[in-house]
């Protein structure tokens, strides 16, 4: 980072460990106080509440229907950057037995975004100390519902479609994310360009049979044996029918059939995700598990009823917001501490975004099991690393001004796209 803006990469760092006490602070109220996706009313309070510290004052709440997610701009002019956090939290119930566990029943903050906020406060608190040095303009997105989606228009849509639609994007030129990884090395930043987390798809399945009392099956077509035949044979379509040099998986999440030990149900119902490089090859397998499905059943007297939703495509990045990314946290961590990555299997609605946008999702690694740190996203046992929480804001509040620079130096990154 360039002196231009009067704001140097030292001055960054010490300010964001001079409130890495509020950090923690902050990360471990929002973890106590998960909310599931469209219903972050609470933790919408509280970024509000937080940001007007600060001195905000033109805050935003809720995108379109939605009534829950913060946005506030610093600033003016162009070019203008958005830096997006999510919100929510997951129909999961924590086993980390931390002293801030989650007070919410069956929900918890099992993917990070507790930490999301945290770091996009963190990075607020420090523009905004900095905003007669910005030369040009913020947009600070605190996203509702990244992890489902419900239908209010044509299409089921989550947050990040919520936002596109609410017109917030329609004068950014470039997006950046931060999202930190449990299985990634501690205090690293990791990324690539290009394709970063699959496109995906999910789907519903219900096996409709015959019920018959269970010491007489002869009599019922069995909608449980058939199922499970389908979950076996679908997996053909992962192993025969795509390319193996083609990154893919489909997996079976929930199964349900039966009510009693002694009764053959009248139905069986599975459902699950898919998952792929390509839009197109989740589309194929989607087809292609329907068809296997009904020729089963078919097969055992049954029949199906199959609906799919495809996710949209994958998130991918683009290449200079890559080259922003590395630079900046290259200036805050030193080189050793920035890493490519290969593409991720998850899925993310940051897809909504870089589909539209010049943008780059980067990871913040975690990993410390000598601290307990290490689970995989969405494990009811997954823990978020404090200590690396002050690197993250530095990290994206370098990126800001690298941006400017960069964008002031060599003109590129500046959309011209419309939705």
């Amino acid at each position: 980072m360039n002196s231009n803006n009067h704001i140097t990469v030292d001055q960054i760092k010490n300010d964001a460990e001079v409130i890495k006490k509020e950090l923690v602070e902050w990360r471990h109220y929002l973890h106590a106080h998960p909310e599931l996706s469209f219903k972050e009313e609470r933790t919408t309070h509280y970024i509000v509440n937080k940001i007007k510290n600060f001195g905000y004052t033109d805050i935003q709440i809720g995108f379109g229907p939605l009534k829950t997610g913060v946005m506030v701009e610093i600033g003016s002019g162009r070019p203008c950057v958005m830096l997006r956090a999510d919100i929510d939290a997951l129909p999961i119930q924590e086993q980390t037995g931390v002293e801030f566990c989650s007070q919410s029943k069956g929900v918890s903050h099992a993917c990070g975004h507790d930490a999301h906020i945290t770091n996009l406060l963190g990075v607020a608190k420090l523009l905004k100390k900095y905003e007669n040095s910005i030369k040009g303009r913020v947009k600070l997105l605190f996203q509702p519902a990244e992890e489902t989606r419900v239908k209010i228009y044509e299409k089921p849509l989550s947050g990040a479609g919520y936002v596109v639609r609410s017109g917030a994007i329609d004068d950014v030129d470039a997006i950046f994310g931060m999202h930190v990884w449990g299985m990634f090395s501690k205090g690293k930043i990791y990324v690539k360009s290009g394709p970063t987390m699959m496109a995906s798809g999910r789907f519903n399945l219900k096996v409709i049979g015959k019920g018959t009392h269970g010491a007489s099956p002869h009599l019922g077509c069995d909608p449980i044996t058939t199922i499970c035949q389908i979950v076996d044979g679908i997996q053909t379509v992962v192993s025969r029918e795509v390319s193996p040099l083609e990154p893919r998986l489909i997996t079976v999440g929930t199964i349900h059939g039966g009510t009693a030990t002694n009764v053959v149900p009248q139905e069986a119902m599975i459902s699950g995700t898919l998952r792929a490089a390509s839009e197109n090859v989740v589309k194929f397998m989607g087809k292609r598990l329907a068809e296997v499905a009904e020729g089963t059943a078919k097969a055992h007297r049954c029949s199906t009823e199959y609906d799919l939703l495809i996710n949209g495509p994958a998130v991918v990045n683009d290449s200079e917001m890559v080259v922003i990314v590395r630079e900046a946290a290259t200036d805050v961590l030193g080189t050793e501490r920035v890493c490519d990555v290969e593409m991720l299997t998850a899925s993310e609605d940051f897809r909504e975004y870089s589909a539209r946008r010049p943008a780059a999702l980067y990871f913040m690694g975690m990993f410390e099991p000598e601290k307990g740190v290490g689970q995989p996203q969405h494990d009811p046992g997954f823990i978020v690393n404090d200590d690396v929480l002050v690197d993250s804001v530095a990290v994206m509040t370098s990126i800001v001004f690298t941006y400017f620079n960069k964008t002031s130096e060599n003109h590129f990154g500046q959309s011209t796209q419309t939705i």
